[in-house]
């Protein structure tokens, strides 16, 4: 489409293969003949349009190759992308490119893990790659051989010992502590299933160990046995393995804070907050034969898993002396160009304030599920707004902007980039963010995360999306809300379902934790009690495992991706922000009286008072009564300006919880409400700046610890003072 008038840019200009195009957020006029949208109903329409054969035809496109960030496949889907969102009537469509450091193995010489005998003969050797099973593209000569992005140290590691670590937690390793198990010059083997990879590793690292084994056991993720597996089911086979970054941080590891632009300062990779030691992922298969030789004391009861052996801890094996472990690794970090590709729909009335969709486009191979399963919902979605406003002449009040990330696998790194480059505008004008990594992971129920600030909207938009499941429709729950507040109601408001607090793992981090952008994540999830789903981030994740097993007809996916539309919807077309402050009072109001409960006695007796924490969080709670009774009572709707201030007003309160210095000692993460867990980067926790610093400094007081214990008093302020801050945004006056 020609636009005309451009009146708001901030472009900066890349020449990508010879052509140089503008990238930013731009407002586009209107040709003279311009008329007003005819009446209709728009909610209607965009539901309607949506079209689960389209995304199911989307998604066999994107994962019939695989498309591991910063290839050649990455380029071309982001480019289909940009093709899709010009043909769906996208106003204005960019590719944006950032030169980040990735991290590949070696194509024709896959990491290999041997077991070596007293005589230096390989008695095991792991395979290095899964093996292809039914699907076509499983054969793709350019699905890589299985690596951890970024793991360490390069050529032959050897150890004398491999000592089993369970899920390699921080409990754990005091465990093998407790019981006289050194993992100093070890290599560790430890399961996939309780908390994000990167913390296993640093946990090893700090204990001295020179590598890790990460593998997925069948106790976790192949419950009904090896006769009931992909591709019959979503159980994982024995060659299976999850691919996945062991680094710790989240944008380029080389531009810490700022955007990977032309004109960055690069630190060292030396300096990089990147893992030193070897780390490699392996099949249950691979894994067992290793468990059936190691030496050392049985493993704990709830530490066996399902595979053969009685998993003994180590370090030694069975065999004798001389007996060595020796990890052969290829893996390798370089620095390559990863791509955004950014849709923009220009609103009518308010073209200045944006609403933000997102989802990742790389994979670790073919990705059906992770992120596939989300790309193909996002496209399906932009051609339905796109249909909307091209049929009945009709446009949001406020700008709608879909984005497309490139290298999210290795440290959500194309939305971080891309966000620290217009952190600026986008904490002036960014309404929300709602983001879809995997659509569906199971068809079990709705799984919503997101900001206080938007339950409301989140869970009166799923009150309109029918329910995808016939068998809940006959169970007189017809709409997604009612299966998601059966199967997951809120402990503390029963009549409402659960909606988590969000972590780290997708894109929604840089908008919720670093700029105070409200942000929601939606997917559909599994009953089961395991930390994913089972052929996460394995070659298994095909079109057919989605088409044939776990979404027969796509229709959740369609659930999906008419919630996500509906959510953008509201807050693009009220003119009110349908932003619920009352939510962000009562969820603060319960966690201070948790940390009081959990806490206050231990910071009392070391002089440190909760008093100004619970007065803030009063006062608080009292501005927002007085917001909504009094300012939004009130409110005469058809004054421009004073609609305009209360939805600043509205769309500025999750800002105000930013401290522009970052936690105590995780300068990173801003939030100071939210933030993903220290010890497990997938899971959030509630004001974790001080929990974290209670955490550390245990039972000692303020004798043997002054400096934490100062740490944790002037934390105390600090939170106190941002939630006044928040508080008073929400009068006129000062």
């Amino acid at each position: 489409m020609e636009t005309k008038n451009l009146v708001i840019s901030f472009a900066i200009l890349y020449v990508v293969t010879g052509v140089a195009i503008g990238v930013g957020l731009y407002y586009a006029g209107y040709n003279a003949d311009h008329s007003p949208a005819p009446k209709m109903d728009v909610f209607q329409q965009l539901q309607n349009e949506i079209s689960a054969d389209k995304i199911s035809g989307y998604l066999k496109n994107l994962s019939s190759v695989p498309h591991l960030a910063g290839t050649a496949q990455d380029y071309e889907q982001a480019v289909w992308l940009h093709d899709n969102f010009v043909q769906s009537g996208l106003d204005r469509v960019v590719i944006v490119p950032y030169q980040v450091l990735l991290s590949y193995p070696n194509m024709t010489q896959p990491n290999i893990v041997r077991l070596l005998d007293d005589k230096g003969l390989a008695n095991i050797t792991t395979s290095g790659k899964q093996t292809p099973i039914s699907q076509p593209e499983e054969f793709s000569e350019l699905a890589a051989p299985n690596f951890n992005a970024y793991s360490g140290q390069t050529g032959l590691i050897e150890s004398d010992g491999l000592v089993y670590a369970h899920y390699g937690q921080m409990e754990d390793f005091e465990y093998l502590e407790s019981v006289g198990v050194n993992v100093s010059g070890k290599i560790v083997l430890a399961r996939y299933g309780a908390s994000f990879r990167a913390n296993i590793v640093d946990l090893a690292q700090r204990k001295g160990a020179v590598g890790v084994l990460l593998y997925s056991d069948p106790k976790d993720f192949a419950k009904k046995g090896r006769n009931d597996i992909y591709p019959d089911s979503w159980w994982m086979p024995g060659m299976a393995v999850q691919s996945g970054t062991v680094y710790l941080g989240n944008g380029d590891p080389l531009t810490p804070f700022y955007p990977a632009v032309e004109s960055a300062y690069r630190i060292p990779e030396s300096e990089a907050l990147l893992p030193s030691i070897a780390v490699q992922p392996i099949g249950y298969d691979e894994a067992e034969l290793l468990l059936q030789a190691m030496g050392g004391p049985p493993a704990p009861d709830q530490w066996q898993g399902d595979l053969e052996p009685v998993y003994s801890l180590g370090p030694g094996f069975k065999y004798g002396d001389g007996w060595k472990l020796e990890m052969d690794m290829q893996t390798a970090n370089k620095l390559v160009t990863t791509y955004n590709t950014i849709g923009m729909l220009y609103g009518q009335e308010e073209p200045d304030r944006y609403v933000l969709v997102g989802n990742h486009r790389d994979a670790w191979t073919l990705g059906a599920l992770d992120p596939s399963s989300g790309t193909a919902c996002m496209l399906e979605m932009a051609r339905t707004f796109g249909k909307v406003k091209q049929d009945y002449n009709w446009r949001p009040r406020r700008s709608l902007i879909f984005c497309s990330w490139g290298a999210e696998e290795y440290g959500l790194i194309g939305s971080y980039e891309w966000v620290e480059e217009h952190a600026k505008v986008l904490s002036q004008r960014a309404v929300a963010y709602l983001n879809v990594d995997i659509a569906v992971e199971g068809n079990y129920s709705l799984w919503g995360s997101g900001a206080p600030l938007m339950n409301k909207v989140y869970l009166d938009s799923s009150k309109r999306i029918a329910n995808p499941s016939a068998d809940e429709v006959a169970q007189k729950r017809p709409t997604v809300f009612d299966t998601w507040v059966h199967r997951y109601p809120d402990a503390n408001h029963p009549t409402k379902p659960k909606v988590n607090i969000l972590g780290s793992g997708s894109d929604y981090t840089a908008f919720m934790h670093v700029l105070g952008v409200p942000a929601i994540d939606i997917r559909y999830t599994y009953e089961e009690d395991i930390g994913s789903y089972p052929l996460y981030h394995t070659l298994y994740e095909t079109h057919h495992l989605l088409a044939d097993i776990m979404d027969v007809g796509f229709l959740h996916h369609r659930a999906v991706t008419q919630l996500w539309a509906e959510v953008a919807r509201n807050l693009l077309e009220s003119v009110v922000l349908p932003l619920d402050p009352d939510w962000y009072a009562t969820y603060l109001a319960e966690q201070v009286a948790g940390i009081q409960s959990r806490y206050g006695s231990q910071l009392e007796a070391n002089n440190a008072t909760m008093k100004y924490f619970q007065l803030a969080v009063t006062h608080f709670g009292e501005a927002v009564r007085h917001f909504q009774n009094t300012t939004l009572a009130n409110l005469d709707t058809s004054d421009v300006l004073a609609v305009r201030r209360v939805n600043d007003q509205l769309m500025q309160l999750e800002r105000h919880f930013i401290d522009p210095h970052g936690l105590p000692n995780r300068p990173e993460y801003n939030h100071i409400v939210f933030a993903p867990s220290s010890s497990d980067g997938y899971s959030s926790s509630s004001f974790s700046g001080l929990t974290d610093l209670l955490e550390a400094v245990g039972e000692q007081t303020i004798v043997q610890k002054p400096v934490e214990w100062a740490q944790i008093q002037q934390h105390l302020s600090v939170i106190a003072f941002y939630i006044e801050a928040a508080a008073k945004s929400l009068s006129d006056h000062i």
